[in-house]
C-alpha cells in the first residue's frame, strides 16, 4: 500500500466514525450534543465517503496511470570499416 492509499482508508475510517457519532449522539441521551451537530457530523461522513468513491472510481474519477520502462538498449549499427 502507497501513502494515498492508506491516507483513503484512514479518511474512510473517520468518515464513518463521523456518521456513527452523529447517529449515536441522536439516538442516545447519555452523548448529548445538539441536533444539529449530530446532523453536520453524519452529513459531513456522507459526504467525505462520496468523494473517496468518486476519487477511486476509474470510470468516474481520476484513473490510476501505470508507467513501463524497457531497459533493453537499442542496437547501434559499427561504422563501416
Amino acid at each position: 500500500m502507497n501513502l494515498q492509499s492508506i491516507a483513503s482508508v484512514v479518511r474512510q475510517v473517520l468518515a464513518v466514525a463521523a456518521i456513527v457519532m452523529g447517529a449515536l449522539t441522536s439516538a442516545l441521551s447519555s452523548i448529548h450534543l445538539p441536533p444539529a451537530i449530530s446532523s453536520v457530523l453524519a452529513s459531513i461522513g456522507g459526504a467525505i465517503l462520496v468523494a473517496e468513491h468518486i476519487v477511486s472510481n476509474p470510470t468516474i474519477g481520476t484513473p490510476t496511470t501505470t508507467t513501463t520502462t524497457s531497459s533493453t538498449f537499442p542496437s547501434v549499427a559499427k561504422p563501416p570499416g
